[in-house]
This record gives structure tokens, C-alpha cells and sequence, in this order.
């Protein structure tokens, strides 16, 4: 088994990885749910055999409740997001509303409608977010249906999977094929949780921030900042320097300016923790996944992040599983 993989190159597996991955950014949409409810199904294993085993929970029934409990949790998340972010604008509309009365009486804002009206502008684009908006509502529903029933079925059937894979990979390749299922599994679980200590992180230093600098309801702030933070390039940008500016309009200049400034501190933290907190996880050297973050930010895209520590992690993989042993 191990002569006849050994002679398959390493650039064969970059070559036919990056093809892979080029397809599934291509077909996203329709590969989302599989990939996620696979994500899942790796993080809640063990809680999943933990309800089997103690609590003598059926099958279906400890992968039900346990879907139900992750699906419940982020829509929660979501729905606390929405009711900050509505509460915010709220109170900020309370407090600046004096300078939409203005543009109300200066009479622009209604030469700008009439113009906009006149042209067909106005008409077009509020057309085009009707539209979106009854195309991305049934969208959702059916993704998060489609992943919800994906999870179940995964957590459920899983050891079967494993075990038909196994019996169709024969007795020659059925002990590499394990490893490779067992270092994935393995690795799959590190990389999620590295990233959940990183929000954990992101979380504690955003809430000790704006406890500090007086921030008002800080706790609901920390958590939209650990949520942002999972954006690309912006990240928790996308909280604090608002919340910096909106301060230094308020000639609330300390304050404003320590924000901006633990925002940078943050940045710089985060670029050095986050390639080795991956990097231990996935078991490559730091500067491989700096390169990756690097070349993500440099791009604008998050693809090339996931792309550069996804292919990483499969080649550890098949490295950790004696694919690419040359002494075979």
C-alpha cells in the first residue's frame, strides 16, 4: 500500500486539492450545508456518544436534541444581534434625531426623492430589495432545513459511514483509510476549538474594554465584537472604531481614542496568537498559516484564508496516515 502511494508526488495533491477547492468555492451553495452539518456533526460527537452511553439516549433521539440545541443557540445568537443592533439605532436616532428634522425641514431630502422618482432610480433599487428580500427569506429557511436534517442524519449514521467506507476501501487500503478518518476527525475537532478560544479571547478583551471606557451595555457590545470577529479583514473593526468615532463626536476624547487604541493593541494580538493557536491545532509551523492569513487580508477574501489552512490540514492528514511516506 505505502510503495504505491509513495510514488504519487506531493505536487499531485496540491495540484488536485486546489482544483477540488476551486469546485467547491464555484458550487458553494449547493456544498454548504453537507460541509456544515459535517462540522457539526465532528464538534458534537462526543457529546452525541456521551448521551448514548450515560443517559442510554437513543440514537435519533440524542442527534435530534442535539441539533435542536446547536440550531436553537445560533438563532438565538442571531436574534440577541438583531435586538442590540435595533435597540442601538433606536437610541441612536433618540439622541441625533434633531439633525434628521433638519434635513426634513432644509427640503433637500424631498428634492432628492423627486429627482430620484423622476429618474427611476428610486423605483429600480427598491424594486431589486423587495426582491432580494423575498428570494433570501425562503433561501434561508430551506439552508438551515436542509443542514438541520444533514446533522441529524450525520450524527446518526455516522459509524456506518465510517465502517461502509472502510469495507469499500478493502483489506489493502482499509488500515491507511482509518488513519486518514481518525486524523481528520482529530484535527477537525483542534481547528474548531482553537478558533472557539480565539472568540472566547476576542470576547473577554472586548468586554474588559468597554467596561473601561464606559461603554453602555458592554456585555451585549462584547459579544457583537467576538461575532464580528469572524469577519474577514474587518473583524472587530467593525465594532470598535464606530464606537471610537461616535465617542470623539461627543468630545468624549479619552475614551474614544483608548478604544481606537485597544483596537490596535487587539490587531496586533490577534496576529500573533492566531498563527500559533492554528498552528498547534493543525500541527504546521506558525509562519504557514501567518502566510495564509497574510495573503487573505492582502486579497480581500476569505476563501484564500480557508484555502490556505484547509489544504494544510489535509496534508497533514495524509502525511500523519503514511500516504506521502517515502520509505514504504
Amino acid at each position: 500500500m505505502k510503495e504505491r502511494l509513495s510514488r504519487r508526488p506531493v505536487t499531485v495533491f496540491f495540484i488536485v486539492y486546489t482544483l477540488l477547492f476551486v469546485l467547491f468555492v464555484r458550487f458553494a451553495g449547493f456544498l454548504l450545508p453537507p460541509v456544515l452539518a459535517l462540522l457539526i456533526c465532528a464538534v458534537m460527537k462526543p457529546l452525541y456518544d456521551y448521551l448514548k452511553v450515560r443517559f442510554r439516549f437513543q440514537s435519533v433521539f440524542a442527534a435530534t436534541s442535539l441539533t435542536l440545541l446547536v440550531f436553537a443557540a445560533f438563532l438565538a445568537a442571531v436574534g440577541f444581534i438583531l435586538f442590540i443592533a435595533i435597540r442601538q439605532a433606536i437610541g441612536l436616532l433618540d439622541k441625533y434625531g434633531y439633525l434628521v428634522a433638519g434635513q426634513l425641514r432644509s427640503g433637500e431630502l424631498f428634492s432628492g426623492l423627486r429627482d430620484s422618482l423622476i429618474s427611476g432610480d428610486l423605483l429600480n433599487t427598491a424594486s431589486a430589495v423587495a426582491a432580494a428580500l423575498f428570494q433570501a427569506v425562503p433561501l434561508a429557511i430551506t439552508f438551515v432545513v436542509i443542514t438541520f436534517a444533514l446533522t441529524v442524519y450525520l450524527l446518526h449514521h455516522i459509524r456506518d459511514i465510517c465502517a461502509r467506507l472502510l469495507d469499500r476501501a478493502g483489506e489493502e487500503y482499509a488500515p491507511v483509510t482509518e488513519k486518514i478518518l481518525r486524523s481528520a476527525y482529530t484535527m477537525v475537532q483542534r481547528f474548531i476549538r482553537s478558533y472557539l478560544i480565539l472568540y472566547l479571547l476576542t470576547f473577554g478583551e472586548a468586554l474588559f474594554i468597554f467596561s473601561v471606557t464606559g461603554v453602555e451595555y458592554p456585555f451585549a457590545f462584547a459579544f457583537v465584537t467576538a461575532v464580528a470577529d469572524i469577519l474577514p479583514v474587518l473583524g472587530p473593526g467593525t465594532v470598535y472604531v464606530p464606537l471610537g468615532i461616535v465617542f470623539i463626536l461627543q468630545k468624549n476624547y479619552i475614551s474614544g481614542i483608548t478604544l481606537l487604541i485597544f483596537f490596535v493593541i487587539t490587531v496586533i494580538l490577534r496576529q500573533i496568537l492566531e498563527p500559533r493557536i492554528v498552528s498547534d491545532s493543525v500541527k504546521v509551523h506558525p509562519l504557514a498559516v501567518l502566510a495564509a492569513i497574510y495573503c487573505s487580508v492582502v486579497s480581500m477574501d476569505i476563501w484564500v484564508l480557508f484555502y490556505g489552512v484547509s489544504v494544510l490540514m489535509a496534508y497533514r492528514v495524509l502525511d500523519t496516515a503514511g500516504v506521502f511516506d517515502k520509505t514504504g
